[in-house]
């Protein structure tokens, strides 16, 4: 049996697009019941946060393993909050009366036979998250899984409860509802070429039963305003494939992933549009580095170059959501054009991502029915299937001139591919104001990570979002008031592991 630590420190500090605080939003959003920082604001981990704080994750680690690893344990404790009294002294934040310190992960292992493992518990898992584009699914979902590893040939299949209606607070919440949850089904085979090529296909069933129909409008009123319908059945389908090689000092990367099924009852007939929807969308990544040590330079040096393409929904009057989505949109997770404290990918409302993605998952045409996302969002508006879709062109260079010192960069070039439609969050009677498909922005991130020791680093790490036409013209539909602000974050992490 082994224990570990880690206790991350992260001060931050951020200005985000403010609308020049006109005086139609100086007193507010929603006629001051969202206050008239609200799109300056944004949920992370460690809850609602805006413009400078510090962010405390500490971790406990257990693990044990016979000898003959016939079974495996392993276990975190995790505390993740802002820092200030009330979170010290009480643990639990502004108002919650519980400890924040509890069960992060866990997971359990029992070896069949042959390689073949029965796993269980909740713990990172996923199927394109990390080293390929982070289209479809990662995260740490409660569930059971069965791996097989033969030779050039191994496997992984799951089941993973994201929803569970049948556990509630109280007898007063309980109903007769019996699948009125969210259910994923999913697995991969990866196939090793040779040392330097694999392929991996994948497969996610996600069945969906209890996020509702909404806007971020209806979302955040309850649904007394924007556009809002029933709870639907979607039955959401992921089939794709990547692959990654190595040619000499060339890194290569390509993914293609197509997303299909239905969302029936939507409740949307009653507004005079469409009940019954098909989902039909796809989504394609592709990423090309060269390794410069051995050839110009005696350190690592890696420039890339990379393009992600997800399809928007075109026509908001016919019966299919073309606006892709993965059951996570995670591309903040993706090694390529990643990072921990970028601007799209910590949940960012006027270029409608979530919190990991940088999809436009909160924007769409008029049919905001989920085709997925995550789940802490459910009911928020969140994964919509007839958003606009995305394509980013990336290039960036990690290099490590000293063992001891990395440095990575990326540039992220955003544009929206089709039309949507933005509620005026100021005056909601105004309605919706069309958004024209164009430039979005580009995003500058930059880390640097320093090693003090085996044990201890600091990484120092800034981002700055450059917004583009369409910027300007979201900000403009949802205040009255256009802003071209240059969006900022700056953070720094210590993080000690023992």
């Amino acid at each position: 049996m082994s224990f570990g630590a880690q206790l991350r420190v992260i001060p931050t500090s951020e200005t985000n697009w403010d609308f020049g605080m006109s005086d139609n939003a100086k007193s507010g959003f929603l006629s001051g019941a969202l206050c008239s920082d609200f799109f300056k604001s944004h949920p992370n981990e460690s809850g609602w946060v805006n413009d400078s704080y510090i962010r405390n994750e500490d971790r406990l680690y257990f693990n044990a393993m016979p000898k003959n690893r016939n079974w495996s344990f392993y276990a975190a404790l995790e505390y993740d909050d802002v820092w200030e009294t009330s979170t010290a002294d009480n643990r639990s934040g502004k108002s919650a009366d519980y400890s924040k310190f509890g069960l992060e992960r866990v997971h359990g292992t029992m070896n069949f036979y042959n390689n073949l493992r029965l796993h269980a518990g909740f713990d990172i898992w996923g199927l394109d998250i990390i080293e390929a584009a982070s289209l479809v699914y990662g995260d740490d979902n409660p569930g059971f899984w069965i791996t097989g590893d033969y030779d050039n040939l191994s496997f992984n299949v799951g089941y993973f409860k994201l929803s569970e209606n049948d556990f509630q607070t109280g007898p007063g919440n309980l109903n007769d509802d019996t699948d009125a949850d969210r259910d994923l089904y999913a697995g991969y085979l990866n196939w090793k070429l040779n040392d330097n090529q694999k392929i991996k296909f994948l497969y996610a069933f996600d069945r969906m039963r209890n996020t509702p129909v909404t806007d971020l409008l209806a979302g955040l009123t309850g649904g007394a305003l924007g556009i809002s319908g029933s709870t639907p059945k979607v039955d959401s389908h992921h089939v794709g494939a990547y692959y990654i090689g190595k040619l000499n000092n060339f890194d290569i990367f390509f993914e293609g992933v197509y997303q299909f099924g239905s969302a029936d009852n939507t409740g949307l007939g009653a507004l005079g549009k469409e009940e019954d929807y098909d989902i039909s969308a796809f989504a394609f990544a592709a990423d090309f580095g060269f390794q410069f040590k051995g050839k110009l330079t005696g350190f690592p040096m890696r420039p890339h170059i990379g393009i992600l393409y997800s399809s928007g929904d075109d026509n908001p009057n016919d019966n299919s959501l073309g606006g892709y989505n993965g059951v996570v949109n995670a591309q903040r997770f993706s090694k390529m054009w990643g990072g921990e404290n970028t601007i799209m990918g910590d949940t960012n409302w006027i270029t409608g991502t979530a919190l990991y993605g940088y999809l436009p998952e909160f924007f769409g045409n008029g049919t905001p029915v989920p085709t997925g996302g995550l789940q802490n969002f459910s009911g928020l508006g969140s994964a919509r299937g007839d958003n606009p879709g995305l394509t980013m062109v990336s290039i960036g260079l990690t290099t490590m001139p000293k063992p001891t010192l990395t440095y990575k960069t990326n540039v992220n070039i955003f544009q929206w591919n089709e039309d949507f439609e933005v509620a005026n969050f100021v005056n909601p009677a105004l309605g919706y104001t069309k958004v024209e498909a164009g430039y979005v922005g580009t995003e500058w991130d930059n880390e640097v990570t320093l090693v003090m020791s085996e044990n201890t680093f600091i990484k120092g790490q800034a981002s700055f979002f450059f917004p583009g036409e369409s910027i300007k013209d979201v900000t403009a539909a949802m205040s009255g008031t256009e802003s071209d602000d240059i969006a900022m974050r700056v953070a720094a992490e210590l993080i000690w592991n023992f």
